[in-house]
């Protein structure tokens, strides 16, 4: 890939909104995301193994370890949260699109904008909740892994900020056609 968004011909929305060529994210956002979808890669090789060696450990009494299912359910916490940032910016999150079928040209770049400050604020007032977890909560810890309950909440603190900046940038860019998010396709 040449690192060029293709134009992409729509039928919808997208057509209103005057055809400028996307810009590409800066730098910093896109070795971001790469994180973030490495870290979401490797919490979904946690579940599995996790749960695979539950299922094993039920025929394999001797296999049989605890914290196993924590370690899933943990990671299945993390993958939810540090997987909000990446969603906000390529445009994977769930949406109600109904709206850029009806408004046409500057109103569809006004509700684009408006969508978007509501997105940051959203996260902007989570981070915030997180962070007052955080402080709640400095001594407690999980059950069975013994892991920092701080830590567990730090992971919703560092997706919300992701989230928050993402949305941030994308009011700057409510001019601009929405990236066509392929789960299928990682940049």
């Amino acid at each position: 890939m040449t690192g060029e968004q293709p134009l992409v011909e729509h039928d919808s929305a997208a057509d209103a909104v005057e055809q400028i060529p996307r810009r590409p994210e800066p730098k910093f956002l896109r070795v971001w995301a790469s994180v973030e979808l490495a870290i979401g890669c490797a919490m979904v090789v946690v579940i599995f193994v996790s749960v695979l060696w539950q299922v094993v450990s039920r025929y394999v009494p001797a296999l049989n370890w605890p914290e196993v299912g924590e370690a899933a359910s943990y990671s299945l916490i993390v993958l939810t949260f540090v997987m909000v940032g990446y969603l906000i910016g390529n445009n994977g999150h769930i949406t109600i699109q109904i709206i850029d079928y009806v408004a046409k040209g500057r109103a569809l770049v006004v509700v684009k904008a408006v969508s978007a400050a509501c997105t940051a604020i959203i996260c902007a007032v989570l981070v915030w909740e997180a962070y007052e977890l955080i402080r709640a909560y400095p001594n407690r810890r999980t059950a069975a892994l013994e892991i920092p309950i701080w830590a567990m909440y730090a992971f919703p603190l560092v997706g919300f900020l992701s989230g928050t900046m993402r949305a941030i940038v994308r009011i700057f860019q409510a001019n601009q056609p929405d990236p066509v998010f392929d789960s299928a396709e990682v940049r």
